[in-house]
């Protein structure tokens, strides 16, 4: 099992803080987008993607479509990774009052509306990262116990029936954009598999193991589940950089 390790000064500064210090951003932008529309939105970010500025820096974008996520209306996620704040810093003065950003604003205004927007940073990851894992379980929580909630992961996934694990896990925290559609959140856990039948296959598993039993105990006393939303990849540009790199 491939595991990435945690950058515990980071990690503690973070959230003491809740501001980020030399880490990885990733950006969540959110959209309703009207039904039968979703061809033309598609299309729009595909003419962003592609543009000069849009290929002009260094990130992964993904285009995901979200459903059964409660009272949240959004249809689709925008969601930018990029390696350094400064690159999306770098990134945003090329784009923002540019003829792209206008193109693109005026191509999505009448399909699409804006729900949220938020910033996360990545704490710790577990399996094997890929941008394979197309298919996500997206859990939106409020951590009582911050450090309480990464370390029953981190025991939860080191636990030896869990080293069959297929996908990848992500705990990640959330820096700005905590007032969600669903609820207040400090935290998300990310869990993407390959297909669906890859998840089914797991979860009869884990659910009959004395590790994930702990866990759930471990986590009704680290925090509260706010939201829970089915996520699907749709499209992934990568402009110099990967989910694997990120990793």
């Amino acid at each position: 099992m491939k595991r990435k390790v945690s950058i515990w000064l980071v990690a503690v500064f973070t959230l003491l803080s809740g501001t980020a210090f030399a880490v990885q951003p990733v950006l969540v932008y959110e959209w309703q987008v009207e039904q039968g529309k979703a061809g033309a939105f598609a299309a729009a970010l595909d003419d962003l993607q592609n543009s000069a500025v849009g290929k002009d820096r260094s990130a992964q974008v993904q285009l995901q479509a979200t459903t059964f996520n409660g009272v949240n209306p959004a249809t689709h996620r925008v969601v930018v990774l990029y390696p350094s704040l400064t690159e999306m810093d770098q990134w945003n003065a090329k784009f923002l009052g540019s003829k792209t950003q206008e193109t693109f604003t005026t191509a999505i205004s009448e399909i699409a509306t804006p729900v949220a927007q938020s910033m996360t940073v990545p704490m710790q990851s577990w399996g094997t990262v890929s941008s394979k894992d197309t298919h996500w379980d997206s859990i939106s929580i409020l951590a009582a116990n911050p450090v309480g909630t990464l370390a029953s992961l981190d025991e939860l996934m080191n636990a030896p029936e869990m080293a069959d694990f297929p996908g990848q896990i992500w705990l990640v925290q959330v820096l700005r954009g905590q007032a969600s559609p669903g609820g207040h959140m400090t935290h998300q856990i990310y869990i993407g598999y390959e297909n669906l039948s890859e998840l089914d296959a797991w979860s009869d598993k884990m659910y009959q193991t004395e590790a994930w039993q702990k866990y759930i105990a471990a986590a009704s006393q680290n925090f509260t589940v706010v939201n829970r939303e089915t996520v699907v990849w749709l499209r992934a540009y990568e402009h110099s950089y990967s989910l694997e790199e990120f990793e």
